[in-house]
């Protein structure tokens, strides 16, 4: 009997589920592992150095030093301990999800050992490149990997167009994925207004409660989902979302909990500065629940496919924006027509698939 091909997936934090980049390796993991493949999880960022076994998979949890040293070494030690590990596992590729620091040791290391290396790109700040002193780095590394020859994936046109400004050819474009989300029998609230994430200060949540606010004279509830940071941001936040009558507040809660709130949902509410591909609102669109954005539109899907409204950045919009959709007295109809087409466009099944083709050549 063959042995099934190994990946060793390179992701940070995992198990812990901290944002989308861990969240979809987990999805693609899970679906390569019914393709017949075999799933060695490598994680950085944990308190310390151990093995264990989550969901099935084998996961080598790793302490990062992050001392000034080993980032002017571009951490060195820590990238021993990764690479090692490698050796012991004989994958027959490695992933990697996010394009970081680390990708410079690891992508040399697949290089000089044969090993193909698939790259997968998480976000639009790793392939941007400025002109000033501070990138001289950033673009020499970037180069470097280049030089390794990986086979890199990309979420959004964005990313291939940058990628390719370094007159190199990304293998795959492939979006962000979900898989079906149960659904349950509970009716639509055309009054509920969902925001969610974590409330960084990118994701902007004040400028959801002015909304809010904007709409105090009317019957809307206003919902916040997600962590807020332990800081003084997150401080004005919390007071913020307190005088705000007409909004509530949930706090932490799991893709159960969120998926189950979307199928009630008329409508998610997104005000950060830039999305890379949301999962949130991949689980909207599953839900049949259009998306208000301020400033996104992942790789042109919403206006393409008819899932929302991105609002160009223009705060004041942002109302306008809800009014229309909530006004729109073919709603429901609209509602069923974005599940439909999402089911389609973020099938894991259907996007894993290229991944897999991939791996076969």
């Amino acid at each position: 009997m063959m042995q099934p091909l190994k990946i060793c997936f390179f992701v940070p934090f995992y198990p812990l589920i901290k944002g989308g980049a861990e969240y979809q390796s987990k999805i693609i993991a899970q679906e390569l592992t019914r393709s017949g493949y075999e799933i060695v999880f490598i994680s950085g960022g944990h308190l310390a150095d151990t093995i264990s076994e989550h969901e099935g998979f084998k996961v080598y949890e790793l302490f990062v030093d992050n001392s000034a040293k080993e980032q002017m070494l571009l951490y060195q030690n820590y990238m021993a301990k990764v690479l090692k590990i490698i050796e012991q596992e004989a994958p027959n590729f490695i992933y990697q999800r996010i394009l970081n620091t680390f990708t410079y040791r690891l992508s040399g290391y697949a290089k000089k050992q044969r090993i193909p290396f698939l790259l997968h790109i998480a976000d639009n700040y790793s392939v941007e490149f400025t002109k000033g002193i501070r990138s001289l780095l950033k673009r020499y590394l970037f180069k470097q990997i280049l030089g390794a020859n990986p086979f890199i994936i990309c979420q959004t046109s964005y990313q291939v167009a940058k990628i390719k400004e370094w007159s190199y050819e990304p293998s795959l474009k492939i979006p962000n994925m979900h898989p079906p989300i149960k659904e349950e029998v509970i009716s639509r609230d055309m009054k509920r207004v969902v925001w969610i994430g974590n409330a960084r200060e990118v994701k902007q949540l004040e400028l959801f409660c002015k909304v809010a606010q904007d709409f105090k004279d009317s019957t809307l509830c206003f919902h916040v989902i997600g962590g807020v940071p332990e800081n003084e941001y997150g401080h004005d936040l919390l007071i913020q979302m307190e005088e705000c009558f007409n909004l509530e507040y949930h706090g932490r809660k799991d893709n159960v909990f969120i998926n189950s709130f979307l199928q009630t949902a008329a409508l998610l509410v997104n005000t950060s500065v830039s999305e890379g591909f949301s999962n949130t609102f991949i689980q909207a669109w599953m839900c049949g629940t259009p998306v208000v954005a301020l400033n996104s539109d992942p790789d042109g899907f919403m206006n393409r496919y008819s899932l929302g409204i991105n609002c160009e950045g223009k705060v004041e919009a942002l109302k306008m924006g809800i009014e229309s959709i909530l006004k729109n007295k073919d709603y429901l109809t609209i509602s069923a027509e974005i599940k439909k087409k999402a089911i389609n466009l973020f099938s894991v099944t259907e996007n894993v698939t290229k991944l897999t083709d991939l791996l076969r050549k």
